[in-house]
């Protein structure tokens, strides 16, 4: 097993946003290298080329974070498989369509990040092809043009572990029920929302919405989000603490 702790990066990019995580504390350090080499365990213990492992969690808990930290341990851990990582992000509805349909009387976009607003049935045949072994193209998403960009991440490798992090990986709401039987494994992290909203209003302002915007869309989507997502916890196969209480 390698000593990766002087491989731990400074800084991250996330949906082309770049994270600086040069505070972490040697704490949060050998927290996030213990977890990569569980997930690397888990990997094994599959007994499979090809595992899916979740990384569920309310809005803000650092889920997208902590999927590319463990991809960027990986580059340096010398793995026997390819690490892949995708969000339930790039799943979304393209904004024409979040436009042009409606709920509640309302376009679709005002609530963009709430359940109905992911195509679903995509992500699921993408797991299933991944399963069988197919080469998938799965889509990223740009916080630059806020919308899915297809045939972004290509996984390709006979021998590959894909991480899925996202909001409603868990939930039952809609179509998503059919998502959580798909992941061999699946995190959980336990994140207080009112210890996450202030960061969470920071990432939509620096995505381009005013504050007084980003405030309302917390507000009225992404606090229920949180609340719905929070009841799903029970689900998962180990609930692990956000980086703020490490």
């Amino acid at each position: 097993m390698r000593n990766l702790e002087s491989a731990f990066p400074a800084s991250l990019t996330v949906t082309e946003q770049i994270i600086d995580i040069s505070g972490f504390t040697q704490r949060q350090k050998v927290f996030y290298l213990g977890l990569f080499w569980e997930t690397v365990s888990l990997y094994s213990a599959a007994n499979k080329p090809r595992a899916s492992i979740g990384l569920a969690g309310p809005t803000g808990a650092g889920k997208s974070v902590i999927a590319v930290l463990l991809k960027e341990l990986a580059k340096s851990a010398s793995l026997p498989f390819a690490f892949e990582v995708v969000t339930i992000d790039a799943y979304h509805f393209p904004n024409r369509f979040l436009l042009s349909h409606f709920a509640d009387g309302v376009p679709l976009k005002q609530a963009k990040g709430r359940f109905d607003t992911y195509d679903v049935t995509a992500l699921a045949r993408d797991l299933k092809a991944f399963a069988a072994g197919e080469s998938v193209a799965f889509p990223a998403y740009s916080r630059k043009l806020h919308d899915p960009v297809q045939n972004s991440i290509l996984a390709s490798s006979p021998a590959t572990l894909l991480m899925v992090e996202g909001l409603w990986l868990l939930s039952d709401q809609g179509d998503w029920g059919q998502v959580r039987p798909l992941l061999d494994f699946c995190y959980f992290i336990d994140s207080d929302k009112d210890r996450t909203r202030q960061a969470v209003i920071k990432r939509h302002v620096a995505g381009g919405r005013s504050f007084e915007d980003a405030a309302r869309h917390y507000e009225e989507v992404d606090g229920r989000n949180s609340d719905l997502t929070l009841k799903t916890r029970h689900k998962a196969d180990k609930i692990i603490p956000p980086y703020y209480l490490l």
